[in-house]
């Protein structure tokens, strides 16, 4: 039962934004998309239940729910902060928490991350698995510096082959678009040898024929050129223009065999294919260069001679470096005021391959990357609190009725990210894939439209309500810019018997690649605080006249004083939030809704 101070906290919890990072020790772990803050989670968490309480998440994704569970018996000093800014005071304390979440990756890295292993027994381990492989595959990154001395190649940056269309010379994207001094990569492909200019769409890339041992057959590639090298010498980095020499030097490296831990799986391909970058591209095993596959097989390998306690955190760091840093998604960019190109990883959300993708040396990333996953190893606090982890699906949970205490969730943004085919690069070396017959997704390669999508979220929010206590209350973070997601997830949980009793909003401080790029993306999540029972209506929202409450919003922005909340995607986000406070559907897609805020932002 909700007493009235505690009413009163959660209505200061819901009217300002919860500011989330995406940064820190548990965000640098392991790259999760849409992840949350697990400190953000936590404060939801303390300020909706007791300590000794349960807490449950149906789609837990990486576990973060789990990591606030436990963060709140020793809440940071930062933690103690935004509780303050958000004018609550919870009693702090363990809360137990249960995790469903569908996805293999996901139940993987949510299972290890909550019950971590020793930070110093995991290092030494760590770094001893590395030496020995290392060891093992002496010479698998050797290089010569600038002066021909010897050296390791610390990354590699290479280049698709392109046919010129006007005097037929193969042309690598790298001669043909970037400049060094400042750094530049060109939106017009200019031919070096005759000059012709085209847009890139207008240029072909060339392909070779080449026999992979793997699957014993002859395949089709990007023909690509080493175009830049980075390496270090007796402790001295360098980098210097790639050669014919290294071409045919890293065709020299099939000498190194790759380990039996390679899995030769096909890529179910799904709505992340692009015809145009994913040619050629038929097995997972072509995610990766040559060597670094060597390297990534060896070490795989090595990690089942481990003794079984550290096996799974080992497997950890190296799933938490593969698909991100050491896969030909890989890539260099551009930025303002760089006199050379900036190194980062996969973009986050899709599998792009671009023009310049880049081959890092894995012993040297994964070094780096260990002491990163010791240190939020060292952050899970040492809690009396229990987080079980379950793999398998919401839509039927393996617990029994009426015994959780509060939910706090996020669950899949209609066709926003397809997690099953974005982790099939990580999954495929567990040995098991996602299950993708109850993943709840709008998606035209499994044949999942909105009504679909619908049935499965109101089979979800239909286990919710029975697991839920009478008086348990649920927390959902949600976002899209498409009217008919948002009316799916209205119609599943008000079929449920769910009513909205609040609504506020989670302000991502930092968004992901697809959350800033995405035309019509929604900056700031919207959150919906749902309570069993109350009166639904079925109205829409020009029953409650769109003009009329876009002039709403306007107003409540302007009286906030703040600038942030004049910007129209701010604006869309409050907009669907007075849709849920009112039991109306969303009708208008953000780009529609841009447009006529934009209108009268002009006159403010």
């Amino acid at each position: 039962m909700y007493t009235s101070d505690m009413i009163e906290e959660l209505g200061h919890l819901y009217e300002r934004p919860m500011p989330s990072t995406r940064g820190g020790p548990f965000f640098s772990a392991f790259s999760y998309p849409t992840k949350i803050s697990p400190e953000a989670i936590a404060i939801y968490v303390a300020t909706h239940t007791k300590p000794g309480d349960t807490v449950l998440d149906l789609f837990a994704g990486s576990g973060t729910t789990g990591l606030a569970a436990l963060l709140c018996e020793r809440p940071t000093c930062d933690m103690l902060d935004l509780a303050k800014a958000m004018g609550v005071s919870p009693e702090w304390g363990a809360r137990n928490a249960v995790l469903v979440e569908l996805g293999v990756l996901g139940a993987f890295v949510a299972q290890t991350l909550c019950n971590p292993p020793d930070p110093t027994s995991f290092l030494a381990h760590a770094n001893q698995l590395l030496d020995e492989v290392e060891t093992e595959l002496a010479g698998l990154y050797d290089s010569t510096g600038p002066n021909g001395q010897p050296g390791t190649v610390r990354h590699t940056i290479w280049s698709d082959v392109l046919l010129c269309p006007a005097c037929k010379q193969e042309v690598t994207f790298w001669d043909s678009a970037v400049e060094l001094m400042p750094a530049k990569i060109g939106e017009v492909f200019v031919c070096p040898n005759c000059h012709h200019e085209a847009d890139f769409s207008q240029v072909s890339k060339v392909y070779e024929r080449v026999r992979d041992p793997l699957i014993g057959s002859t395949v089709e590639r990007r023909k690509r050129f080493p175009a830049r090298i980075h390496g270090e010498s007796a402790g001295k980095k360098w980098q210097r223009p790639g050669t014919q020499q290294d071409l045919e030097a890293d065709k020299r490296l099939e000498r190194f065999h790759y380990a039996k831990s390679v899995p030769v799986v096909p890529i179910p391909w799904g709505d992340l294919y692009r015809a145009g970058y994913h040619r050629g591209l038929t097995h997972a095993h072509h995610f990766y260069t040559h060597r670094n596959l060597v390297a990534f097989s060896h070490l795989w390998q090595k990690v089942e001679s481990k003794p079984a306690p550290i096996r799974d955190a080992l497997k950890f760091l190296l799933l938490s470096y593969n698909a991100t840093h050491g896969t030909i998604m890989t890539r260099v960019v551009a930025k303002s005021g760089q006199n050379d190109l900036v190194l980062t990883g996969a973009q986050s959300g899709v599998l792009y391959v671009s023009s310049l993708p880049v081959e890092k040396n894995f012993f040297i990333g994964l070094r780096r990357k260990a002491t990163a996953i010791a240190k939020a190893f060292t952050a899970v606090p040492r809690s009396t609190a229990k987080v079980r982890v379950i793999h398998g699906s919401s839509t039927k949970i393996d617990l029994p009725d009426s015994s959780v205490d509060y939910v706090f969730t996020d669950p899949p943004f209609g066709d926003y990210i397809p997690y099953a085919e974005l982790n099939f690069l990580n999954e495929v070396w567990l040995g098991t894939q996602t299950d993708t017959a109850e993943e709840v997704i709008i998606s035209s390669s499994q044949g999942k439209g909105v009504s679909e999508y619908t049935d499965l979220m109101e089979a979800v929010f239909q286990e919710a309500h029975r697991v839920m206590k009478p008086r348990a209350q649920a927390t959902v973070v949600f976002h899209s810019a498409k009217a008919d997601v948002w009316s799916s997830l209205q119609r599943a949980y008000m079929q449920c018997g769910f009513a909205v009793r609040r609504t506020g909003l989670l302000d991502k401080i930092q968004g992901s690649f697809k959350q800033v790029t995405a035309a019509g993306s929604v900056k700031g999540d919207p959150l919906l605080l749902l309570e069993k029972g109350g009166i639904f209506t079925h109205a829409s929202v020009s029953d409650a006249c769109p003009d009329l409450m876009l002039q709403e919003v306007l107003a409540m922005a302007v009286a906030t004083g703040d600038r942030r909340e004049l910007t129209v995607d701010r604006m869309f986000s409050r907009y669907v939030s007075q849709c849920l406070a009112q039991g109306v559907f969303v009708t208008e897609d953000a780009p529609q809704f841009y447009c006529r805020a934009q209108t009268l932002l002009g006159d403010v």
